[in-house]
């Protein structure tokens, strides 16, 4: 037993399986955290910058009272302070491989050490309640943090500036002195949606600042001003990035992210389309309903049927008496025997064919038994044919379609179509699309559009989360007569760039305002839209142009279908 000012303590070197271990020369071997204990010997470390001064057997070979022992946060009088309960608690440092394998003992890395020293502890190997790792659970999660955030542009409404007399800020090329001045405060959907993070923790997250990148960042990332402001986290001069940042492998070196936003689809962005109201397409419409292969097969079972039924019909007298000649007639030419018997079944080809597009089958009295059965089958699959022929046409021919000129990007390339592509994205896609024609500005979505409009590229591949609510870059493409498509060319999570130890505390309270509060980004969205009556400036998606409305594969009818 020892003795201590406040209690007896019970050796023990912890339960089987999870025993204590001595960690004295690691703690001596810290450097520059060297210090004098209370008591002037042994010497000691600190724990944390200006924190406890321990000595270097502190939690080393035994179940002791450490803290109360070594830590003179624990060593107050008792009757003018509060002794912090885990004081009184006996714990030691133990070896994590061997616990993990032997025992059911719970343990911890220590943060008091460098992440390179696998220094952990454990209060169950002691038979003590942790009341140490409980207390920093409850208390909070950020620890009420202030946060500085680097915003990287201006791209209004997702993050602006207002003056004092009401001018929205919306793009940094109007003047750069109003970005780098942070006396006038920043605003739009992302900020917002920070704003209502910050509310939500109540105290957890203190403050955030939002401020301008460094202008060495930017000299150093010149293509991508949402780089810069990542090089700015990396480099430790703020603790976040704000905006729709995509998460790309270059960024990933840089620093860690936040949980996901949302995930951004990249998109083909193409000249607007006509509309196709040429005779040729009106014609294509009538055809539509059927798929090819089934039109196919009605030629076929049209051309069955026309031979069968001058086999089965008398020949002779039909050859008498359309063309005056006699099939079987002595010394008649081969050649014109062979004539007539084209011509007959040439005219029952033609005869069958009125039948088909006129939904009916002429009544022969005199006809044989098995031309009979035989138009009675034919008759039968005209019904079939004619019915679902007649339900789908309507759908085909209210269209007035589309001259789209790229459908995929398959196309884009196999034309090789110069494509404009974001220079933030350009290790991404020239991996996903090597063969691809890429144009990669130096200036983002403005310096894309710029190179679409002097003729540098003829379609281009955009963000649409990272631009559709840009109204800078919306009003642009609205001039230029660009459409949004569905033709994906790559995609990527946006999050915040944060610094690594706030990342998972940032990320708990965004998980949290959107699965038990429903706020979230598109929530921040809806509610600024909502509050100053954004209207669109024009219609920018193909999807919703007049004629663009296409009719599924599988409502056309096929072979496959028609006859399940």
């Amino acid at each position: 037993l020892i003795n201590t000012q406040y209690s007896y303590i019970i050796m023990s070197s912890g339960n089987e399986g999870c025993s204590c271990i001595n960690q004295t020369s690691i703690l001596a071997s810290l450097d520059n955290r060297d210090c004098t204990t209370a008591n002037g010997l042994p010497p000691g470390i600190y724990l944390t910058l200006g924190g406890s001064c321990v000595a270097y057997d502190y939690g080393s070979s035994a179940c002791l009272q450490h803290d109360l022992i070594h830590d003179p946060i624990c060593q107050g009088d008792p009757s003018t302070a509060v002794v912090r309960p885990w004081c009184f608690q006996s714990w030691c440092f133990v070896d994590a491989n061997s616990c993990k394998k032997n025992s059911e003992e719970d343990m911890y890395k220590s943060e008091y050490f460098p992440p390179q020293y696998d220094i952990y502890y454990s209060y169950t190997t002691c038979n003590s309640t942790d009341y140490f790792t409980q207390s920093t659970d409850t208390l909070s999660v950020a620890g009420g943090v202030n946060i500085t955030a680097a915003v990287p542009t201006f791209q209004h409404p997702m993050m602006n500036k207002q003056l004092p007399d009401g001018t929205l800020l919306w793009t940094t090329t109007e003047d750069k002195r109003y970005y780098f001045d942070d006396t006038i405060p920043y605003g739009g959907i992302y900020i917002d949606y920070i704003n209502s993070i910050v509310k939500l923790s109540d105290g957890d997250i203190q403050n955030v600042t939002f401020t301008h990148t460094s202008r060495a960042s930017a000299k150093q990332h010149p293509r991508s001003s949402f780089t810069a402001a990542v090089q700015d986290v990396e480099n430790g001069l703020v603790d976040m990035a704000v905006g729709p940042f995509w998460i790309t492998g270059q960024r990933l070196k840089m620093t860690t992210f936040t949980v996901p936003l949302i995930s951004d689809k990249t998109v083909l962005v193409i000249p607007k389309p006509g509309t196709k109201n040429d005779l040729i397409y009106e014609i294509q419409k009538v055809l539509e309903p059927f798929t090819y292969g089934l039109w196919g097969v009605a030629i076929a079972i049209t051309i069955v049927a026309s031979l069968l039924s001058v086999w089965f019909s008398d020949r002779e007298m039909a050859a008498k008496k359309r063309y005056g000649l006699k099939l079987r007639q002595q010394g008649k030419p081969w050649k014109r025997r062979k004539l007539a018997y084209f011509r007959l079944i040439l005219d029952a080809f033609l005869e069958k064919g009125m039948f088909f597009f006129s939904a009916g089958i002429e009544q022969d009295t005199g006809a044989s038994l098995p031309h009979k059965v035989l138009m009675f089958g034919f008759g039968f699959f005209i019904l079939i044919a004619v019915s679902a022929y007649v339900a789908n046409l309507a759908a085909f021919l209210t269209q007035s379609g589309l001259e789209t000129s790229v459908g995929s990007m398959k196309e884009v390339i196999d034309g090789n179509i110069p494509i404009c592509g974001h220079p933030a994205l350009e290790e991404e896609i020239r991996m996903k699309w090597p063969d691809g024609k890429w144009v990669f500005t130096s200036d983002g979505f403005e310096g894309m559009l710029e190179a679409y409009a002097r003729g540098d590229c003829k379609v281009l591949a955009i963000g649409r989360e990272d631009t559709i609510m840009d109204m800078n870059i919306i009003k642009r493409v609205c001039e230029l007569d660009l459409v949004y498509t569905d033709v994906l060319v790559t995609e990527n999570p946006i999050a915040f760039p944060i610094n690594p130890q706030l990342a998972s505390a940032f990320s708990y309270w965004m998980y949290t305002a959107e699965k038990t509060y429903g706020i979230d980004l598109n929530s921040a969205k809806q509610a600024f839209i909502e509050k100053n009556d954004i209207k669109p400036q024009c219609e920018v998606e193909l999807s919703q142009l007049s004629g663009a409305e296409e009719v599924d594969d599988f409502t056309r009818v096929s072979s496959s279908n028609m006859f399940l």
